[in-house]
This record gives structure tokens, C-alpha cells and sequence, in this order.
């Protein structure tokens, strides 16, 4: 005779764990969130004279970046440069002479690094501002931006707890098996 209820539970607990090893990741998942970058000028080399501009799509809500070089066109020394980044709206307004807003502004020597945030999507202009100088500039630029992904991936805790079920009721089934009920003695 065996331990019926110990027996019963123990293969219940080898089922449900068997189970969630089986279908468990498609209904418990989590959310990760991945950084991807996206290149959308890895390396582009031209002469600005009075000024430059270079237009480029870009996504809302990301962290556009790159790597400006200025170089002088007769010396090869470095150089100084202005970067003024706009959003297609106020690059019109900023072209027609108008007070305009911009993303991203610096006046920089040599080399440097910009980042700014994107607020909406759309055409970026790159305008580059040599007004200020008699010589003429060679410029290195890249653009790149990181975007937030999000996906949903199977939970891999469930793995740990399904096992832990097989497990747990693979114990229970084998005491079940193997013990003996107490045998109960009654006086006559």
C-alpha cells in the first residue's frame, strides 16, 4: 500500500513544472531595454568657406552624437569652427534672417564631441559657420544616433522554478511510492 495523497501531489508538482519548462516562456516574459546605435554618417570630409549646412533624418526622442575634426585648409593646423544643429522649421526661419531656436550650438577649436536629444522627428540641419575666420576649414564629421529598445524576452526565472517543481515532486512521488501508511491498531 502507498501514501496516495503524497503519491498525487508529487506527480501533480512533476506535471505543473514540466509544463511551465514547456509553454512557461511564452506567457511569463519581461521587458529589456537595449541601446541601439545607428549610424547615419560614419565619416564624411569637406571644405567649409563661409558656411556648410548638411541635412539628415533623424527619429524624435533620441541621442544624436558624433565627432567633429577642423583642420585650417593651408596649414593643416586645427581650427575653429561653429556647429549650430536646427530642426527644419527654425533652419528656415534662421536662413530667412529670423530668430530661430536650435538643438544644439557650440563654438569649438580642433576636435570635439556633440550629443544632443532629438524633440521631434523629422530633417536636422547641420550648419557649419566659418564666417568668423579668414581661412578656409577642412571638416572630419560623423553622426550617429542611440535609440531605447524595448522587448519583451521569456522570464528566465521560470526555468529555475519549473525544475525546482520537477524536482520537489519528483521527491514527493518516490516517498509516496516507497513509504508505508501506519497501520492503525484497534482493540476488539
Amino acid at each position: 500500500m502507498v501514501l496516495f495523497k503524497t503519491t498525487l501531489a508529487g506527480a501533480a508538482a512533476i506535471i505543473v513544472g514540466v509544463l511551465l519548462l514547456g509553454y512557461g516562456g511564452q506567457y511569463i516574459t519581461m521587458t529589456v531595454q537595449n541601446v541601439q546605435r545607428t549610424e547615419v554618417e560614419p565619416h564624411a570630409e569637406f571644405l567649409v568657406g563661409d558656411v556648410v549646412e548638411r541635412s539628415y533624418s533623424l527619429p524624435a526622442g533620441v541621442t544624436a552624437l558624433g565627432i567633429v575634426k577642423v583642420t585650417q585648409a593651408p596649414t593643416n593646423q586645427s581650427g575653429t569652427i561653429r556647429l549650430l544643429v536646427f530642426d527644419d522649421e527654425n533652419y528656415k526661419k534662421w536662413s530667412s534672417g529670423s530668430q530661430a531656436n536650435f538643438a544644439y550650438s557650440t563654438e569649438e577649436e580642433g576636435q570635439f564631441n556633440y550629443t544632443f536629444t532629438t524633440s521631434i522627428s523629422g530633417t536636422y540641419h547641420f550648419v557649419f559657420d566659418n564666417r568668423a575666420s579668414l581661412y578656409k576649414k577642412y571638416v572630419d564629421f560623423s553622426l550617429a544616433y542611440n535609440e531605447v529598445v524595448t522587448n519583451q524576452i521569456p522570464d528566465p526565472r521560470t526555468q529555475y522554478l519549473a525544475w525546482g517543481l520537477v524536482i520537489f515532486g519528483a521527491i514527493l512521488l518516490v516517498l509516496g511510492l516507497l513509504r508505508k501508511p501506519p497501520l492503525i491498531w484497534s482493540e476488539t
